[in-house]
Formats: C-alpha cells, structure tokens, sequence
C-alpha cells in the first residue's frame, strides 16, 4: 500500500469510526466491524457495490468465520440499531434521505462509502492536492 493509500485510510477510518459514534452504533455492537469493512471495501472498490451480496458477503463470512446469512443479518441489526436509537436529523444529514425508516442495509453502507470519498476529495481539495 502506497503512502497515499495509507492516508486516505487513516482519513476515512476516522471520519468512518466517528460518523458511526454519531449516529449511535456503538463498537460493542455485533455488526460493528463487519458494517466498517463493508464501508471501507467500497471506499476503495467502488464496482463491489453493484452485486453486494454476491461479491462481497461470502468474503466477510470466510473473514469472520461465519455464514453469509449472518452477515446479512448484522447489518440489517446494526442498521436497525441506528434507525432506533439516532436522531432523525442525525441520519437524514449524514444519508441525505428524508425518509430514514425505508433506508435500506445497501443504501446505508453505499450512502456511507459515497460520503467518504466526497469527504477526502473536499479535504484533499482544500490542501491544494490535483486529482489529475
């Protein structure tokens, strides 16, 4: 991983760990570090996102030694979780939906990926880095 690679990556898994504080999905929670790698593998890969099920949650299930359906399951808790216990303006800021309760595990975690690399892109910009 080049030094760039590993800035962007401490620069989103901070902004990432705090948004997550924010929105109250604590890192006790079963779904904590699964939700992050889903987050963290779309921020660099963003073509996983087109078949999620399919690419990347047999990946996470031999990486966390369980099975598919249940990481499917702790995303759809953790996401329950943060519905229930955040605020309204809290998840409509962070996801841009106005409607969070039909926000769906998928929108979550791309609408988390997006944000981020919004997020380093405006950083970047503002300290006088070229995207070229």
């Amino acid at each position: 991983m080049s030094e760039v690679e590993q800035k962007k990556m401490i620069f989103v898994e901070e902004k990432l760990s705090s948004w997550l504080l924010k929105i109250r999905i604590m890192p006790n929670t079963k779904g904590y570090p699964i939700l992050k790698d889903v987050v963290l593998q779309l921020v660099f890969d963003s073509s996983k996102k087109i078949n999620m099920n399919k690419m990347l949650y047999p990946a996470l299930a031999e990486n966390y030694n369980i099975s598919v359906s249940q990481v499917e399951r702790r995303l759809k808790t953790v996401c329950e979780i943060c519905k229930r216990e955040s605020s309204e303006s809290d998840l409509s800021h962070l996801f841009g939906y106005s409607n969070i309760d039909t926000i769906s595990v998928k929108q979550v975690v791309c609408s988390l990926a997006e944000r981020l690399n919004m997020e380093y892109r405006s950083m970047m910009y503002h300290n006088g880095y070229s995207f070229s």
